[in-house]
């Protein structure tokens, strides 16, 4: 598998006073106004706001001159949610009479990826993907195959979904107590991550990255798999489990210690546990593993 060389980080994340990666602190609102015109930001929904910071931050680490020329692959597990759910909303209230303009743009899942892109006079090409929990491992197999594909050399890649905090008490209202109290334990925040990757190691490479997203009849077994694999080739890497995407349940089969919570959404967490590698925290050699229902996601990292 062809892997890639990490340039350039950056997050942004909007908190309830639990924690998210030191040195990235949290913040009382998404500072938009630092990076877009008022005429833009209207537009912007909260993912959609919470990426394009991210993204900002993260070419600026990677000292990235022209961002017109950087691919852009963007993961949501839910995207712009609460403009769907008005949305919807409107459309059965009004039985599709009155519906704002506004909403309909928004309530596509490759809309923050549209602004973002549209903010950078970006001229490469632009995917969005969603695979629940595991998008950000799905968004960087995706840069790799379109880097591939296109022959570009580098891709921003930027991930993020929103919380509502009134979720836990709509959930017990209506029934699913169990789920409103696994959603509390985690701890969920709003935010945003995004890495810069190239296929070279260009002026400044933190690590290089594999990642993917694989289905499986039995996903602790194939976890298993993959990390037999890699300590065959006489590497002992440093064995991360995902909070809130299922890690739990590779305990048993791999070991390793449950990162989280407090990661951000369960998808931000998988890159924000990256980050704490890239900024020379963790090892130098880590495997990053989460599952959702049939599939198991996993990150390579090694610097």
């Amino acid at each position: 598998m062809t892997r890639l060389f990490v340039h350039g980080f950056g997050a942004c994340a909007i908190g309830d006073g639990s924690p998210f990666v030191d040195g990235l602190a949290e913040l009382p609102d998404v500072p938009i106004k630092e990076y877009a015109s008022p005429a833009a930001r209207r537009r912007y929904g909260r993912v959609a706001r919470l990426m394009y910071v991210s993204a900002m931050r993260a070419l600026a680490d990677a000292q990235v001159a022209d961002p017109s020329e950087v691919a852009v692959v963007a993961g949501t597990a839910m995207g712009e949610l609460r403009a769907s759910l008005e949305l919807v909303g409107q459309i059965h209230a009004t039985r599709g009479a009155r519906v704002s303009p506004a909403l309909v743009p928004n309530s596509v899942h490759n809309a923050p990826a549209g602004h973002l892109t549209i903010g950078l006079k970006n001229r490469a090409p632009s995917v969005t993907v969603s695979q629940g929990w595991l998008s950000a491992e799905a968004a960087i197999a995706a840069a790799r195959d379109l880097l591939e594909a296109t022959g570009f050399d580098r891709a921003l890649v930027v991930v993020g979904d929103e919380v509502d905090a009134t979720w836990a008490d709509r959930l017990r209202a209506c029934g699913a107590a169990s789920l409103a109290a696994q959603l509390e334990a985690e701890r969920f925040q709003e935010g945003a991550a995004a890495l810069v990757l190239g296929r070279e190691p260009g002026g400044r490479s933190l690590g290089t990255i594999e990642a993917a997203v694989e289905r499986s009849d039995d996903v602790p077994a194939r976890a298993q798999e993959i990390l037999a694999r890699i300590q065959a080739e006489g590497a002992r890497p440093d064995v991360r489990l995902r909070s809130g995407a299922g890690g739990e349940r590779l305990r048993g089969a791999v070991g390793g210690e449950v990162a989280g919570p407090g990661q951000g959404t369960s998808q931000v967490g998988a890159l924000l546990e990256l980050f704490r590698h890239l900024r020379g925290e963790g090892s130098c050699d880590a495997l990053i593993l989460g599952a959702e229902l049939d599939e198991l996601g996993w990150i390579r990292y090694r610097r």
